[in-house]
C-alpha cells in the first residue's frame, strides 16, 4: 500500500515536470528571434571555415611556389659553380708557397721564382713561377738549337721576417673562382672599392745598376725555399725605393721602400 501511494505521488509530480519541459521546447522552437540568432551564428561559423579553407589553399600554393623557386635557385647555383671552375682570374703570389685563405681562391700549383741572371742583358724579361715537378722534353725530340737563353732561380736581396738575404724565392699560382680580373697596384696596401684584396707586399725589381727587370709584388710575410741559403745569384729580388724629382714628393717620400697590393674583382 505504501509503495502504491508513493508511486502515484511520483507520477503526479512527474507529469507536470515533463509537461513543463515540452512547453519550454515548444517555446524555444517557436521563438523567431532565437532561431534567427542561431542561424546567423551557424552562417558565421560556415563563413569562418570558408575563409580558413581559402587561406589554407593560398598557403599551399605559396609553399609550392617557394619549393619551385628553391629548386630553380639550386639549379642556377650548380650552373654557376660549374661555370666558375672554368672561369675566374689567375695571378701569381710571389714569396709564398700557398694562396690566401679567401673564399673562392685556390692553389693551382706552387714553385720557385725563375728568370734572367741579374747582370745578363739577354734572356727573358719576365719572371716565371717554375713548378717543383718539371717534365723534361723527350730525348728523341729532333731539336737543333743555334743558341741558348738562360733561366735562373730567384734570390732575396733583403731580409724580412723568417727570410734572409740569399734565400730562394718561392711562388704560388692562384685561381680566384669568383673573379674576372686581377691587378697589382704599386704604392698601395688596400684595394679600390669593389675589389677584393688578395695580399699586400713589397715592390721588388732588379738593382738599378744591373739589367732592367719587371716590378713584382712580393708578399709582406714571405717564405723561402727549403734547400739552400748559399749565394748562387741568378734572378735577384731587390726592394724598390722612391727617388723624388720627377716623382712628386709629396705625396711620395724620398728613399722609402714602395708597398704594393694584389686585387681581384
Amino acid at each position: 500500500m505504501k509503495f502504491t501511494i508513493f508511486t502515484f505521488t511520483l507520477l503526479l509530480f512527474q507529469f507536470p515536470f515533463e509537461e513543463g519541459l515540452n512547453d519550454e521546447k515548444r517555446l524555444l522552437l517557436s521563438d523567431p528571434q532565437l532561431m534567427q540568432s542561431e542561424i546567423h551564428a551557424l552562417q558565421q561559423e560556415v563563413e569562418y571555415f570558408r575563409v580558413l579553407a581559402k587561406e589554407f589553399q593560398a598557403q599551399k600554393q605559396e609553399n609550392q611556389a617557394l619549393k619551385t623557386e628553391v629548386a630553380d635557385l639550386k639549379q642556377k647555383f650548380q650552373l654557376l659553380e660549374s661555370s666558375s671552375k672554368k672561369s675566374g682570374s689567375i695571378y701569381t703570389r710571389w714569396g709564398k708557397h700557398s694562396c690566401p685563405k679567401l673564399n673562392g681562391t685556390e692553389l693551382v700549383y706552387d714553385g720557385t721564382a725563375g728568370g734572367s741572371y741579374y747582370s745578363e742583358t739577354g734572356n727573358g724579361a719576365n719572371t716565371l713561377c717554375l713548378p717543383h715537378d718539371p717534365e723534361l722534353l723527350p730525348d728523341h725530340l729532333p731539336l737543333t738549337p743555334s743558341g741558348f737563353s738562360h733561366i735562373y732561380g730567384g734570390e732575396y736581396q733583403f731580409s724580412l721576417g723568417k727570410v734572409v738575404i740569399q734565400d730562394d724565392v718561392p711562388c704560388s699560382v692562384c685561381h680566384v673562382k669568383m673573379a674576372t680580373s686581377s691587378m697589382m697596384i704599386p704604392a698601395k696596401r688596400s684595394c679600390p672599392t669593389g675589389w677584393s684584396k688578395q695580399y699586400s707586399g713589397i715592390l721588388t725589381a732588379n738593382s738599378y745598376g744591373y739589367d732592367k727587370s719587371e716590378y713584382l709584388c712580393v708578399d709582406e710575410d714571405p717564405d723561402f725555399v727549403e734547400r739552400s741559403r748559399q749565394n748562387e745569384e741568378g734572378k735577384l729580388f731587390y726592394t724598390v725605393k722612391t727617388v723624388c724629382g720627377s716623382l712628386p714628393c709629396p705625396p711620395y717620400k724620398n728613399a722609402t721602400v714602395v708597398s704594393c697590393v694584389v686585387c681581384t674583382m
